[in-house]
């Protein structure tokens, strides 16, 4: 039974470290369906043959397990490696990311579902348009730092990734609400249940 009786799909995002994913698992055990951007671009990578021979020919067979299968993490460190490397990157993988993502919403939507869309490049791709609102995740950068590094980033890496994302000042402008994450786990837990349940009764 839904409340107030609309499907209500939201999207998820915020810088890396933020604790978005954290948010994002509260909504998915409150009952939304859990539509992850990056599962998605996984898939893609992984199933997409026309993606994976385009990859090769942009970045060379280095890109390569010894078995053949698609190295993820050192395509993803060439990326970040210049801003023209990441455009290559997403001219490739984003068309077919979001055919799916397109399917993914529609489908939920046709279940009467609840969703969240966790995605951290949701504003860049315009997809607070096509949500029926949007929530950002935010955190002092010395916390996202913190966090990065306990996941086993090293801090070139975190640099040149946040580098590729936009400021939290233009995220903000786009963000219907906004949940601060600068204290512990069970703090931002209740943030993230008392959000969901004002949103399911309608953004």
């Amino acid at each position: 039974e839904l409340a107030g009786g609309e499907v209500v799909i939201i999207g998820l995002t915020g810088l890396m470290g933020s604790g978005k994913s954290e948010v994002a698992a509260v909504f998915a055990e409150m009952g939304a369906v859990y539509i992850s951007a990056d599962a998605i671009g996984r898939q893609v990578l992984e199933t997409d043959s026309v993606v994976f021979y385009r990859l090769l020919t942009a970045f060379g067979v280095s890109i390569l397990n010894r078995n053949l299968t698609l190295n993820r993490k050192l395509l993803g460190r060439l990326a970040f490696l210049s801003l023209a490397n990441a455009a290559k990157l997403n001219e490739i993988v984003h068309p077919p990311l979001l055919k799916r993502l397109d399917m993914e919403m529609a489908r939920t939507r046709r279940q009467g579902r609840h969703a969240v869309v966790d995605a951290a490049l949701l504003v860049q791709w315009r997809y607070d348009k096509r949500v029926d609102c949007t929530v950002l995740v935010t955190s002092s950068e010395r916390r996202r730092y913190r966090r990065l590094v306990n996941r086993g980033f090293d801090p070139e890496e975190i640099h040149q990734r946040l580098q590729s994302q936009l400021p939290v000042s233009e995220l903000r402008r786009h963000a219907d609400y906004v949940i601060t994450n600068n204290g512990d786990l069970a703090t931002l837990r209740k943030k993230a249940k008392k959000l969901y349940s004002r949103l399911t009764g309608g953004c």
